[in-house]
């Protein structure tokens, strides 16, 4: 497989499911993929033939929102 790469010129599609807290994010049409967990709540979904990425998966979305609410509020005030 080659090296990882970011989808260039496709449309990207997002879908929150408010009731399972998680976000969907697809680039492109949907197709066969594998998924890759960073153990980090992330789930990156990618084609195991081009090594494109074809989406990622956001688990507990509002809690890493509320991170990166923080995180920009601390740079504001620095």
């Amino acid at each position: 497989m080659e090296k990882i790469k970011f989808p260039q010129g496709k449309s990207v599609n997002t879908f929150y499911d408010k009731e399972a807290d998680v976000l969907y994010v697809s680039f492109g049409e949907p197709r066969a993929s594998e998924t890759l967990d960073s153990g980090e709540e992330l789930l990156i979904r990618f084609d195991p033939e081009t090594g494109e990425i074809t989406g990622f998966t956001i688990l507990n979305f509002s809690e890493f929102g509320q991170e990166i609410e923080e995180l920009i509020a601390s740079r504001a005030a620095a």
